[in-house]
Parts: structure tokens; sequence; C-alpha cells
């Protein structure tokens, strides 16, 4: 098996059968290695690696039990011990010590250090979802039309270490199976199929909204876009100043293209037991969606963290998490992918 964006753009909140998510089977109990899902599986279809070369064994490796994945110890599936996931003292390997909330440091890695010890689970299901699903925006008329017309057009992605693409095997720093683009790439990827779409991602790790509105018309004067994606807020802590910041970034961004319509970008949430990380990210979904009433059929909002708190109500943040901290694997970006497409009308 390899990457698919048809497979890896299906919602993960529609349909009965869910395709590669991930969970990092972790023995916090002394054995008890029941693994919850997304959804309470009836039957599965396949249990592998991230880089899916692997494929595990039901019955030697892994098995069905109450609706979850149950690791069997004694098997080819990697189980990572309570003590190597809260540590007693700091990683001497790595560049960050993360403080757990609880006491102890917490296990950090970039690159695919943490999504290595994670595994793919594809499975059917009965149950629905029960949250909130995105739905197709009835809002920027000019991209709406473009996309039905099938006309060529201008993406622009702006954002921190999340829209960079941070912890996806196929961002260019790490690149290894199964070579997932980064969502802003598989999002174009599939727009691709009924349109032209330029691309541009301009993205910087580690930033937050301030920097976005002070830095976004140097980076983007040059540039031609008829859309651009603005996603920032996981690294501001305090929602102090987001809200201006958030429309100076528009703002500066009309004065390159006064056509150009927006979609704001909720972020997902931070890890709670990564002490220092966690802050007023969730009040911010608020102000985004006041800031896309004030401007009204040129701005929409794609509700990350609403999506991401479905997931957490379901799932654990470790099991979706490149770096255990604040950056998604495969799987969760592919929901941002799966959640843009779906407010544009293409899915």
């Amino acid at each position: 098996m390899k990457y698919d964006n048809k497979i890896s753009t299906a919602p993960v909140w529609e349909g009965n059968t869910v395709y590669n998510e991930t969970v990092w089977p972790i023995d916090f109990d002394g054995g008890k290695l029941t693994v919850p899902l997304l959804y309470h599986a009836d039957k599965i279809l396949s249990v592998m690696d991230t880089t899916y070369q692997t494929e595990y064994k039901e019955g030697v490796d892994y098995e069905l039990k109450d609706g979850g994945l149950h690791v069997l110890s004694g098997g080819n599936i990697n189980i990572t011990k309570r003590e190597e996931f809260f540590l007693p003292e700091p990683q001497k390997d790595s560049p960050l010590h993360i403080a757990a909330s609880c006491g102890g440091w917490l296990y950090f890695a970039e690159g695919d250090g943490i999504t290595k010890k994670q595994i793919c689970v594809t499975y059917e299901h009965g149950d629905k979802w029960d949250a909130k699903t995105p739905q197709k925006t009835e809002k920027l008329p000019k991209i709406r039309e473009k996309i039905s017309k099938k006309e060529p057009f201008g993406f622009a992605f702006f954002g921190d270490s999340i829209t960079y693409g941070c912890n996806s095997s196929g961002m260019k720093e790490i690149n290894k199976p199964p070579y997932m683009p980064i969502w802003p790439k598989m999002t174009v990827e599939y727009l691709n199929n009924i349109c032209e779409v330029s691309y541009v991602n301009r993205a910087v790790g580690g930033m937050a909204s301030k920097w976005g509105a002070d830095s976004l018309y140097g980076l983007f004067k040059e540039d031609k876009f008829d859309i651009m994606l603005i996603a920032f807020g996981m690294n501001d802590i305090s929602v102090n100043g987001f809200e201006e910041n958030t429309e100076k970034m528009i703002e500066e961004a009309l004065k390159i293209n006064p056509e150009c319509e927006f979609l704001i970008v909720s972020t997902t949430l931070p890890h709670k037991l990564a002490a220092g990380f966690w802050g007023e990210q969730y009040k911010q979904q608020e102000i985004l969606c006041r800031i896309c009433e004030k401007y009204g059929d040129i701005t929409e909002l794609v509700p990350m963290t609403d999506m991401h708190s479905a997931l957490l109500q379901k799932k654990r943040f470790f099991d979706m998490t490149g770096n255990n901290v604040n950056h998604p694997n495969d799987f969760l970006a592919s929901v941002y992918a799966q959640t843009i497409l779906k407010i544009l009308g293409v899915l």
C-alpha cells in the first residue's frame, strides 16, 4: 500500500470505513493494551506500520476487542513502555526538554521519531460521527465560481509550523514512506483534479500571529493568488492581539489583491500534558468567527479547533501527533485537507 490522495481525503466523519487511523501503543497499565479508536470497530481490515510497508497479523500481533485494537504482547508490534513516555529526567538526545504537567518529562521527537512508534488501523464500523461536521460554504463566491467553471486560480497558504507541514511524512525534511504530502499540498493535489490550481506556501515554523501580521505583505507582494488560507494560533499562548493581528493579515493581503478571498483556520490544540504549551488557543475560534462575520462573503472559517476537539473526545492526543506536543501526524494532517475540501464544496 502507498499514499493515495483519494483515500487520504476521504472524510473521517462520513461512511463506514476509516483508513489508516493512527494509534500509539503505550503500556500505561501493566499490559492492558486495548487502544481506543475513533469509532467502535466491527471489523479490522488491516494494521500496518506508519510507512505502510509492514502489515501485522490478526491473532499474532493484534485482535479486535470491544471495538478497539488489542495489541498482543509477544507479537511484532512495538509497545512503548510507560517510563519511555513519561521520563524521569530530560532527554539527552532532544533539542527540547518538555516538562510533563503531571510531573517528570514528556517524550518529544521531531522528524519521524514518534510516528515510527505509531501504527495505522483500517477498519469498518457501524456507528456514526456524533459531533459537528464541516459544511459547504455559501461564502467565497469568486472561488466557488472558479471551481464550478473549472477555471484556474492561485492558492496561497500562510501560517506556522503546522501549515509548513511539520511531521508529515512527505515534508521535505523527512521525506519517508508513505510520503504523504503536507496538507496544503494534499488539498491542492485534490483540487487539481477539478481545475488548475497554482500554489504558494510561505508558512514558517515557530511563528505567532504578530509575526504574520508584520510579515505578510513583504512575503507575498510578488505572488499571484485568488484565495489565501491563514492559519496561525498554536504559538499564540494568549489571545491578546490575536484578533488585531488576524485582521491586519487580511488587510495586508487585500493590498496585494483587492479581490482576494480567505479561509481562516482555527488551530488544533496542543498536548495538555506538555507544560508551557497549553494556553488560550481554545478561545481563538470564537474570535475568528467574529472576524469572518465582520468581513462577510470574502472570509470563511475552517473550524479545526472543533474538529480536533471532536477527535479528542474519542482518541488520545498522542495517537494523532507527530511530536507529542503540537504537530499533527499524517492522520490528523489529512483531516485538515478533508475539512478544507468539504468547505469548498468539492467533497
